[in-house]
């Protein structure tokens, strides 16, 4: 989910503890007896909830007054200035909201207020500018003044705007309520406006039985007036706040604690996704706290982190992506010159160093340091100090081991293979895919679509698929195709299903594109789902079971991940025995019949095949183990007696890992089934028969990576030492 920078209203609604804060500001306010015009200042930095207070503060007024006469109550007016563009709006605006409150009460003697108040604002509109002397023509600058003094000539009985003013003090003088007024966001207007805000609240709208509530961050607002009048900011807010507010910051931990809650958010959703705690640690305090110091910097990390993950998820480290994603929303000059400087960070082709080995440690600090400080002050508001650029390049360290190596920050170990394998961005393979978030679009003509999904026969459609599978289109094609499947009726849904199910076997295991995009034969299953909810569910049934008795071995994985799907909607065999959200398609019942069918078929077929004969024998295997355990291990044993179907079975207990080169690292799944024993004995006694030199050079990589584990307990087998090994074999 997104979440919004909203303020909040109520005070079950406050996650910082701010509604003490706001019940005080509400009782100061609620306290002022004077007569006169008062001005209270409250301030607070960008994002540190300022008009959340503001609203929780008004909130608590209403409550205190809920029992007091009307005459006795505040009329509170919320006036927005930066919602206008020239001094004319601002100020006629302002009057004309003014009396459209006053207007709004049932209050003979409020109205005639709102009256007066609409007149004064009549006649700024009238004269497009301010008819008025003195420190109010100097609102306007020099052109606005010479306007004013044309036009007084012509208006200066109609229009007399002082006595405009002193009708509208007068009646404001007998009437008893206290009138709020709250300007907020006063630091997002230009300098100019700023200025005409305070020159507007000490001198226009001077009024008795006022009280303004000014809103800003006062850093901003003091800069402001000293780019726009002589003399101190500061000094001249001291002329006109009398009550000056500061909001206290937030506490660390309940930002922390709304944070973390956030992000486990992500981690719940999308299962798979890479985290490693005690990287998580590191990360989090030494990169990630420091700059969460405001709410609303958490909601903007998290919808940025919002829009990156749901591509990426698998190919990525959590704390490395959230990481990043501060950078880019803090630091954005830091976040650009890391993405143009991936060799330095790195280590891959270091072309930075060259030229440089001469350089310590201290000396591509210091160099490294100069170019973040000049990237960061680049923004000339910031004008950052030393502190904080180490604190950057700490960050940076953390990060980027190889960086911190160089410039002899050194936080931890520097595991290259460790990166590779987390999907760390700290190696060089890992780098751009935290950056580069969209997969590039393959332009397809819809009339290829449309022709697929409506007109081609079977065989035609098969056709289609696999040149565009050759191109490595058939992923985006499989997609657009998908859109379509809403407007297409139960029969034609037959053909598609009975096309894919032919084309399956030859699909592509390989991702398209690049590798952060997913093979086109991972979506097979999810189309014929949902071609099968096209069916009417009164001949679903007998349908599925039908294709189920007309497949062989090549066809049986794709039918059991479909079934393995629909058992997922009801919850069965899950890792959290929840329900999740594929379609229920058949019912519970059909279902078992369904599984049943499948167990039947399978075992008719095995009787004259091999469950290895298919390269995506897994899914059949883990269906069979499910169901019928004692029947698959006696199979399973059957198939063993060939030294082939061993190496086979051993092909997922090896995994490959790719860097700079092939690892190897062999998993204990081979010891549900086999021993070490049994395994080296098919491995020696294929390699004796050559037959092993004939297999496919994964498999007999894979055997060699075995072999070496086994008799060196190494469980980081490179490629150079399998094929130095597989040489040896074959020289023997």
């Amino acid at each position: 989910m997104y979440y919004s920078d909203k303020p909040i209203d109520l005070e079950q609604n406050d996650r910082l503890g701010r509604n003490s804060f706001a019940k005080l500001l509400a009782k100061s306010i609620l306290n002022l007896n004077n007569q006169d015009t008062f001005s209270v200042g409250l301030f607070g930095k960008w994002g540190s909830g300022k008009t959340s207070i503001v609203n929780m503060m008004l909130h608590e007024i209403e409550l205190n007054q809920q029992t007091l006469p009307e005459n006795e109550k505040f009329i509170v007016i919320r006036f927005e200035p930066w919602n206008f563009s020239n001094t004319n709006q601002l100020l006629t605006q302002f009057f004309i909201r003014l009396s459209n409150e006053f207007r709004s009460i049932q209050d003979e003697n409020l109205t005639k207020i709102g009256e007066a108040l609409e007149k004064y604002a009549d006649a700024f509109e009238l004269l497009n500018s301010i008819p008025y002397i003195g420190n109010i023509l100097s609102f306007l600058g020099k052109k606005g003044a010479e306007e004013v003094g044309s036009k007084l000539k012509n208006s200066i009985e109609e229009q007399d705007i002082l006595k405009q003013k002193e009708f509208v003090i007068n009646l404001l003088e007998k009437q008893s309520n206290k009138i709020l007024v709250i300007i907020d966001d006063i630091d997002r207007l230009s300098d100019e406006q700023i200025r005409q805000v305070f020159q507007l609240v000490t001198s226009v709208a001077k009024f008795p039985n006022t009280i303004y509530l000014l809103v800003f961050d006062k850093d901003i607002v003091v800069k402001a007036l000293e780019k726009v009048q002589e003399g101190s900011g500061e000094d001249y807010l001291e002329k006109i706040i009398q009550m000056p507010i500061q909001i206290p910051n937030a506490q660390p931990e309940k930002i922390r604690q709304i944070l973390l809650e956030r992000l486990e958010v992500f981690l719940l959703e999308y299962e798979g996704i890479g985290f490693q705690k005690s990287h998580w640690q590191n990360i989090y305090e030494s990169c990630i706290a420091q700059f969460m110091d405001s709410l609303r910097i958490v909601n903007r990390l998290c919808n940025t982190i919002q829009f990156k993950i749901a591509s990426i998820y698998q190919e990525i480290d959590f704390a490395d992506l959230v990481a990043i994603s501060v950078l880019e929303i803090k630091l954005p000059e830091v976040y650009e010159w890391v993405k143009g400087n991936k060799p330095i960070l790195t280590g891959e082709l270091d072309v930075s160093l060259i030229g440089m080995s001469n350089k310590t440690q201290q000396d591509l600090y210091n160099i490294y340091f100069s170019q973040i400080k000049a990237v960061i002050n680049s923004k000339e508001e910031l004008a950052i100090d030393d502190k904080y650029v180490k604190g950057v390049i700490s960050f940076l360290a953390y990060l980027f081991p190889y960086f911190g190596y160089k410039i002899g920050e050194i936080h931890g170990v520097y595991d290259f293979n460790l990166f590779r394998k987390c999907n760390q961005i700290a190696h060089p393979e890992k780098f751009d895919r935290y950056f580069s978030l969209d997969l590039d679009e393959i332009i397809i003509k819809k009339s290829e679509i449309k022709n697929a999904v409506f007109d081609a026969s079977s065989d035609s459609l098969i056709d289609i698929i696999l040149r565009q599978d050759d191109k490595g289109n058939s992923y985006d094609f499989f997609k657009e195709m998908q859109v379509l499947f809403p407007e297409i009726l139960p029969d034609r849904a037959k053909i598609i299903i009975n096309a894919l199910l032919k084309v399956y076997p030859e699909l592509s295991t390989e991702p398209q594109n690049n590798f952060l995009s997913l093979p086109a034969i991972s979506l097979v299953g999810y189309l014929i789902i949902d071609l099968l909810d096209i069916i009417n569910s009164v001949d679903r049934f007998n349908y599925i079971c039908n294709i189920i008795n007309t497949s062989d071995v090549f066809v049986l994985p794709i039918i059991a991940e479909v079934i393995n799907t629909i058992e997922l909607a009801y919850g069965r065999f899950s890792d959290d025995g929840e329900r999740h959200s594929s379609k229920k398609i058949i019912s519970l019942n059909e279902l078992i019949q369904v599984e049943n069918v499948f167990v039947e078929k399978a075992k008719q077929i095995f009787i004259g095949c091999n469950l290895f004969d298919s390269d995506r024998w897994r899914i059949v295997l883990g269906m069979l183990e499910r169901f019928v355990p004692d029947y698959t291990k006696e199979y399973l044993e059957q198939l063993f007696v060939d030294d082939k179907n061993i190496v086979r079975y051993l092909f997922d207990s090896v995994t490959v890992w790719i860097g700079n080169g092939k690892e190897y690292e062999v998993t204990n799944y081979y010891k549900k089934y086999l021993t070490e024993e049994s395994i080296l004995k098919a491995i020696e006694s294929l390699k004796s028969s050559k037959v092993l030199f004939s297999m496919s050079s994964d498999t007999q990589n894979r055997c060699a990576a075995f072999y070496i584990n086994v008799t060196t307990k190494d469980n980081n087998i490179s490629q150079i030492a399998v094929e130095q090994l597989l040489s040896f074999w074959k020289e023997e």
